[in-house]
């Protein structure tokens, strides 16, 4: 019988996390084909098959889903990275990184169009939950630019903060670009070139 119940409630458990993310899935959806002001909870209730009322089980109101959809965003990127082999250098891995986070961009335009044009240029990026996702992935850079200075692959007064800043504004305007003119380019290859362009600062200067 104890066993059966913990089945059951292992079994809702479940249900309760496939809807929550099934929900976050369609607002990256809605918001990015209609935008964060003109989308509506109804909009994104349609889109992920679930009555209105659920959104609330799990949302406070629009702008705490707003809120919560980088995070589920990051989480698929994370996914995706954490089964590639944590192998190589630091500028390996933070190649893979930069990289992997461009393809989910083409991947999922949807998202970028939400992040890139709505969220990260307003007050929005403010937002707490919005803050937070944003650092914990800043963080990941940060983590491997430090690593590479103490492991003397990248030069002794690199800065990672500025090195960070450098490559997440370059993908902020290769993105913004590819999703405002039409993806008139490969922003795969536009990323690949501006962390080739990059990544040879952060290196150890030579001895001349």
């Amino acid at each position: 019988m104890a066993v059966t119940l913990k089945l059951k409630l292992k079994l809702k458990q479940q249900r309760s996390q496939e809807r929550h993310r099934r929900i976050l899935d369609a607002a990256t959806r809605v918001f990015g084909d209609r935008g964060l002001a003109v989308a509506s909870l109804t909009d994104v209730a349609r889109a992920a098959g679930v009555p209105l009322p659920s959104i609330y089980d799990y949302f406070a109101d629009k702008e705490d889903l707003i809120a919560n959809v980088p995070a589920r965003n990051f989480e698929e990127l994370y996914e995706i990275l954490d089964r590639q082999a944590d192998e190589g250098s630091c500028r390996d891995r933070l190649h893979r990184l930069y990289t992997a986070t461009f393809s989910y961009i083409v991947g999922n335009p949807s998202w970028g169009r939400v992040f890139f044009l709505e969220i990260w240029p307003s007050v929005l990026a403010e937002h707490p939950t919005i803050r937070r996702s944003i650092d914990d992935y800043a963080r990941r850079y940060i983590d491997l630019l430090e690593e590479g200075v103490a492991r003397r692959e990248f030069r002794r007064d690199l800065d990672p903060h500025l090195a960070m800043s450098l490559l997440m504004g370059a993908m902020c305007h290769l993105t913004a670009v590819w999703l405002l003119y039409g993806k008139r380019f490969d922003l795969r290859m536009k990323g690949a070139a501006a962390f080739a362009a990059l990544s040879p600062t952060f290196a150890k200067r030579r001895r001349s």
